[in-house]
């Protein structure tokens, strides 16, 4: 999908998200309808569904959502991000996501109006009278609302008074339920306070990552310690049981060692001449040196330097076709030019390694030396574990140094930050908002999956924020009663009857 679609979906997906419902909206469309006289908000007269027609969008409990008012949607949804697209809608993709939106943003606006009207939030007849009389300047002439011009741009859209009231109602009851979450999610003075408070602290934590496999690899163990563990008849049993149970470990698959020299056939190139030319060149490479002519011939830039030379390589690192033909050449032999996706190859192999299983002889003492920084490691996060336990941070340095780790910084991050820097992992940032300046070291290696880590406090700053008036609590209020909403709303979906035209969606405009 292009990167401009993907912007514009997920614009499309944050407004829908962040929908208000409010009388304006209808307002604004029917405003339209009577300017242009196209029948955007309502539908055309000559769609099948519509007002009075056979078949709907959707169905919401027991409320039907007409076709037409899926079109008129749709249409207005194109209206509004059209601009993204210069001014026209892009291709099909663009308009069925259109389409999907369209239809559960209907779907929304009756189910909030439905779970409104049962927890008793309703509009009266006064209010819609007003919203009609004194709001909708489509239906006024010199400011005064013409009962005459109303009933002519319903007629125009086919619309009866009552029907358009109810919209107007659905569409009020919506717009309460969405204030009553807002009035709801107001933060209190004190919360803000708190809120301020952590925002000005500023918290620097440093931390050691315990990671197993670093930690014994980088282990320098000494010839000397190897012999003296195996001289240890319980270590030896280990070691030969380590042997046993991961043979596969130990054994090693066929290799070549071969050169090769390259010559690209670009897109447009004669493929005939650079068959030719290869194949000259594997004349001369009977009787030149095979270094020499990949240095001077071979357009392969990172083997060229070296006379062509690949060094060792197991099955399936090369293309297949390369693949093929050096584990099936003999040692010494230049064999036929090959083709693959970079162009022609001549390849020479130089020697062969067999598969084959190693002994325990060959490998008891890698295997010493792994099972030694194995119990290493143990041993070592025993140890730090008791040095947390007794808030022992000479102790905790010295261990950590054992292990070859130092100490890294998150940098500074104030505390209302959701992630906290290097640090993502739930448990680990769980345990960091346990540390204080009483108490800067975590009393416990902190398991994170498979990480380990090991915290302390570095710091601990307070920072003055410029003032932001009213702007912090609005917007923690607004993100709330969005967070509320959507809750609400995500339970009423669960609980409610909902089917879906997917016709409609498939259909063309």
């Amino acid at each position: 999908m292009s990167e401009k679609f993907d912007q514009f979906r997920k614009q499309v997906s944050k407004g829908f998200g962040a929908k208000k419902y409010s009388a304006k909206s209808i307002t604004a469309l029917v405003l339209f309808a009577a300017i242009i006289m196209v029948f955007v908000f309502f539908g055309l007269p000559s769609r099948p569904g519509g007002a009075g027609g056979a078949g709907s969008a959707a169905r919401v409990n027991n409320s039907l959502i007409s076709i037409s008012d899926f079109y008129s949607e749709s249409t207005r949804m194109e209206q509004m991000y059209a601009p993204l697209f210069g001014g026209s809608m892009g291709g099909d993709a663009q308009r069925q996501f259109l389409r999907q939106q369209a239809l559960e943003s209907l779907i929304t606006q009756e189910l909030v109006s439905q779970l409104a009207k049962k927890e008793g939030i309703l509009a009266t007849d006064v209010e819609i009278q007003d919203v009609i009389v004194r709001d909708i300047k489509a239906f006024q002439r010199d400011g005064r609302f013409q009962r005459d011009l109303y009933f002519q741009i319903l007629e125009a859209n086919r619309l009866t008074p009552s029907e358009f009231e109810e919209k107007l109602r659905k569409e009020r009851r919506g717009q309460r339920a969405r204030r009553l979450f807002e009035a709801a999610a107001q933060p209190l003075d004190l919360e803000m306070q708190k809120l301020n408070t952590l925002r000005e602290t500023k918290w620097d934590v440093q931390f050691v990552k315990a990671d197993k496999d670093t930690v014994e690899k980088n282990m320098k163990i000494s010839p000397a310690e190897v012999k003296n563990q195996l001289a240890d008849s319980a270590f030896a049993k280990r070691v030969e049981d380590y042997y046993k149970a991961n043979t596969a470990e130990f054994s090693v698959d066929p290799q070549v060692h071969a050169q090769h020299l390259l010559l690209k056939v670009e897109p447009g190139q004669d493929d005939a001449a650079i068959k030719k030319q290869i194949a000259e060149l594997k004349v001369r490479a009977q009787k030149e040196d095979f270094a020499q002519l990949a240095t001077k011939y071979s357009q392969d830039a990172g083997s060229k330097t070296k006379g062509g030379d690949l060094g060792f390589f197991g099955r399936g690192q090369m293309v297949p076709e390369f693949d093929q033909a050096a584990f099936s050449q003999p040692v010494g032999v230049v064999g036929e030019p090959v083709k693959t996706q970079f162009g022609y190859h001549l390849i020479k192999v130089l020697a062969k390694k067999e598969a084959k299983q190693k002994t325990l002889a060959e490998v008891r003492d890698d295997i010493a030396q792994k099972l030694i920084a194995m119990d290493s490691y143990e041993k070592n996060l025993k140890s730090l574990e008791e040095a947390l336990a007794k808030s022992d941070a000479g102790e905790v340095d010295a261990v950590v140094r054992r292990m070859g780790l130092s100490w890294e910084t998150t940098g500074p991050f104030d505390l209302t930050t959701d992630s906290i820097p290097k640090l993502p992992g739930q448990s680990v940032s769980e345990a960091v908002y346990e540390l204080s300046e009483a108490k800067p070291l975590y009393p416990k290696v902190v398991r994170d999956g498979m990480e380990k880590y090991v915290l302390k406090l570095k710091s601990v700053k307070k920072e003055s924020t410029p003032a932001s008036g009213n702007k912090a609590p609005a917007e923690l209020a607004q993100s709330r009663a969005s967070e509320l909403f959507g809750s609400w709303i995500d339970q009423g979906k669960k609980n409610a009857h909902i089917e879906r035209n997917m016709e409609v969606l498939r259909a063309g405009r």
